[in-house]
């Protein structure tokens, strides 16, 4: 039944209410993906350059999906919004610099835009995609209609984004961090000292480039594990230099 759902997804030209509803469905998938095998780099190409019809490409920078949660001393995660807010500040400082370091021409969106209903429900849908290429491109489960090849895609109804920001490509990026807290650290210690294991938390994160003309995903990146810190400026530059590694115009 997933697998019917997803490919109904994939193909679609813009994710109905009904599907975007859904994506609280893929969070559990978007962990699972992420925990189980992020210690390399892990890059796919369809493309080497980016074109485009008039003057230089451009790529549309979509809102950041990073969110950072404290990792309780009981194992629960709960969200924070102060580190999520200094996260995406810092994250988006470090991509323009190192677009600019490359020659590359991106366009970010103003966090004070209103932004369309369809624009949310594509970057809610990439979320879902981008765990569900985690999962099965990169891990124990490769879907036979692939034939170990690289196909997905958002749909065509991504067009409506390029005419309105005009920009060739769209650039989604997911991440996710979790820090543990100090009574965490300590059940930790002391769990080992009794030779069992317990978390104290993790990070993960993903990216890829669509071609907002057609919605297909031409390149895409896992992030390597424990690289640097998103809240911290030269951590952030870090993390964006290995997520961004090999991006087509680099």
């Amino acid at each position: 039944m997933a697998n019917r759902w997803m490919t109904k997804i994939f193909r679609a030209g813009r994710p109905a209410d009904k599907r975007v509803r859904m994506m609280n469905l893929a969070s559990a998938t978007v962990l699972m993906a992420l925990l189980a095998g992020c210690a390399v780099t892990s890059t796919v190409k369809q493309i080497n350059r980016l074109d485009a019809v008039e003057g230089d490409p451009v790529i549309l920078v979509m809102t950041p999906d990073i969110k950072y949660y404290l990792l309780t001393t009981g194992g629960i995660t709960q969200p924070h919004a102060e580190w999520t807010e200094s996260a995406r500040h810092h994250f988006k400082i470090s991509l323009r610099d190192h677009a600019n370091e490359h020659g590359v021409k991106i366009r970010l969106i103003d966090d004070s835009s209103s932004l369309e209903d369809h624009e949310i429900s594509y970057q809610k849908l990439y979320s879902a995609v981008g765990a569900t290429i985690m999962f099965h491109q990169f891990g124990a489960s490769p879907l036979p209609s692939k034939n170990g090849g690289f196909d997905w895609t958002l749909g065509p109804g991504t067009r409506e984004i390029a005419e309105k920001y005009g920009a060739e490509y769209g650039l989604f990026s997911y991440y996710r961090d979790y820090q543990a807290s100090d009574g965490r650290m300590a059940v930790a210690i002391l769990a080992a000292i009794a030779g069992v294991g317990v978390s104290t938390g993790s990070q993960a994160g993903f990216a890829s480039l669509v071609d907002l003309r057609s919605g297909d995903i031409v390149w895409f990146n896992r992030l390597s594990a424990g690289l640097g810190e998103l809240m911290d400026q030269d951590g952030a530059r870090l993390v964006v230099k290995d997520l961004l590694k090999d991006l087509p115009g680099t």
